[in-house]
């Protein structure tokens, strides 16, 4: 790779990860290329990209981004997963590749672009509800009192109508 490619690399990079406010940093030594590729179909899957840049390139790509808060974590074998949309959706997708493929390591990340999370911070993240699942929690709470609103008001009427059901049934017996 020369340095006009370098250069294009670093920058098409920084212009993603200054969109993403939600990085997550892997290790991946010891993966397969099996192994690995399905790594990239499940971070997919979950919404978000991935990619694999030597250090000192990513360093520079990470300048002026929130990811410069983890220059220390740009050691050994680096991969650099991020979402703009969920961190749980990709905290899980990472988790749970983890558990099946021990070869790859979390390092670090950070969320909102501000808040930096170790290992066992992104593993904590990973158990929280996705943001679709609370979405439809706090839909489901906003609904209820309306709900019961509803069948409140209804059950006189429908309490009555048994009353008067029931006494139509005794008169036709008579």
């Amino acid at each position: 790779m020369n340095r006009t490619e370098k250069e294009q690399l670093v920058a098409d990079l920084h212009q993603e990860l200054e969109a993403a406010p939600h990085v997550v940093l892997v290790d991946f030594r010891g993966l397969s290329v099996p192994a690995a590729t399905e790594f990239r179909r499940k971070v997919k899957a979950a919404g978000s990209r991935y990619r694999v840049v030597k250090n000192r390139l990513a360093l520079r790509a990470a300048k002026g981004t929130a990811l410069e808060k983890l220059d220390d974590q740009f050691k050994g074998t680096t991969g650099i997963a991020w979402t703009g949309e969920d961190p749980v959706a990709l905290a899980r997708a990472l988790v749970d590749f983890a558990k099946e493929y021990p070869a790859l390591a979390l390092k670090a990340g950070i969320v909102a672009g501000e808040q930096v999370l170790d290992a066992e911070g992104v593993k904590a993240l990973s158990t929280m509800p996705t943001l679709p699942d609370l979405r439809s929690s706090l839909l489901g709470l906003l609904q209820a009192p309306a709900t019961k609103l509803v069948r409140l008001l209804g059950t006189p009427g429908n309490q009555m109508a048994q009353v008067l059901k029931a006494h139509q049934e005794k008169t036709e017996k008579e």
